[in-house]
């Protein structure tokens, strides 16, 4: 029998390879961070966790300790995603965020909500802006409505989640206050063309029609459709826009409060490049596509439920190269744990042709605006 001592000691031995072999790991860790960032890859992949635990496990000659040795490299590898994004969200640098439209738009509004007033923020003039700014690095974090409470999804932030490897690492809400906005010495009688984007056409349908003759003109943003009225400084055009894009090019409210709903909210996302989230995740999205066969849909929701979740929200958008079959997005709520989530990643691969976390976030809260 081996002296107390002399084990111990052959412990330290062990423990101080094992110390210099994790922190080898860690490295590798994070130069597959930068690889699965160039590439736009997902930080967690279930399938390859799985199959790793059971190489490893297989590799143990002992079998009495195979579940002690899965259990070892569940954990390292739990450690090794953390490191991943701690390292990613390091080299993001300061808190640089992109938006579109211009200052006075909703956007901007959700931006300062959620980062506060002094974030360097930039605008840009469309959606994919945003997301080639943040994929591209030219910003760390970008913001963009993805639904509205009274007209509903914003369908082109959702095929761009599924275009670009972007992360959502927030949320935000906004009470939308809309206004018809003229130039000074205007008169609402006056007005025969509107310009706003096609949601805040959709958010005040009641108020326009009151006003069929009126020339409705969709333009990039609501604060963009602001700024062109201003510069063009004709009486008889105005745009739907917020009292802050009003104060910002000189425009007088015509009308004010014109949405069809008092309770009217956006709902804005912060995605990144690097999958860190902004608070304690309570929330998850994610986007799948199933096969095209009998009760493949029915499967995957299941899915949800075994595991604890709830599903809040679920929107379908068309696949383009393929009629009549769809990619969708799940919103869920309950247990979002990264543990049961890397479970719910590998249930969905039995039944989908496609499945991808897309990020696990802080909920917005209810009483969430700017």
């Amino acid at each position: 029998m081996k002296d107390l001592h002399d084990c111990r000691a052959e412990i330290d031995e062990i423990d101080a390879q094992l110390v210099s072999l994790f922190e080898r790991r860690m490295a590798a860790s994070r130069d597959i961070a930068l690889y699965k960032q160039a590439h736009r890859m997902d930080i967690l992949n279930a399938s390859r966790e799985q199959a790793v635990l059971a190489s490893r496990s297989a590799q143990v000659k002992d079998p009495s300790l195979g579940e002690s040795v899965t259990a070892l490299f569940r954990e390292i590898m739990r450690l090794s995603r953390e490191e991943q994004r701690r390292f990613l969200s390091a080299q993001a640098g300061a808190r640089r965020v992109a938006y579109s439209g211009v200052p006075g738009a909703f956007s901007e509004s959700a931006v300062v909500g959620f980062f506060g007033e002094r974030c360097d923020r930039i605008s840009l003039r469309t959606f994919e802006d945003v997301f080639s700014a943040v994929a591209g690095g030219q910003a760390q974090y970008g913001v963009v409505p993805v639904e509205n409470s009274s007209s509903g999804s914003i369908n082109d932030v959702y095929d761009l989640l599924s275009r670009y490897a972007c992360h959502i690492v927030g949320e935000q809400l906004v009470r939308v206050e809309h206004c018809l906005l003229g130039v000074p010495g205007a008169r609402l009688e006056e007005i025969t063309t509107v310009f706003s984007h096609e949601q805040g056409f959709a958010q005040c349908p009641a108020f326009l029609a009151a006003h069929p003759d009126w020339v409705k003109m969709p333009y990039f943003n609501t604060a963009i459709a602001a700024q062109h009225v201003s510069e063009l400084g004709d009486r008889q055009n105005a745009a739907i826009a917020s009292r802050l894009a009003a104060g910002h090019y000189g425009l007088v409210v015509l009308a004010p409060s014109i949405q069809s709903f008092d309770g009217n909210h956006t709902r804005f996302l912060v995605v990144s490049a690097a999958p860190a989230s902004i608070g304690v995740p309570d929330k998850a999205t994610i986007t799948f596509t199933v096969r095209h066969e009998r009760g493949t849909l029915m499967r995957a929701l299941s899915s949800f439920v075994a595991l604890g979740m709830n599903m809040t929200h679920i929107e379908s958008r068309p696949l383009h190269d393929s009629n009549w079959e769809y990619r969708f997005y799940a919103d869920l709520t309950g247990n979002v744990s990264e543990d049961k989530l890397a479970v719910l990643m590998e249930s969905l691969q039995v039944n989908c042709e496609s499945c991808r976390l897309l990020g696990a976030y802080r909920a917005a809260r209810e009483d969430g605006h700017a």
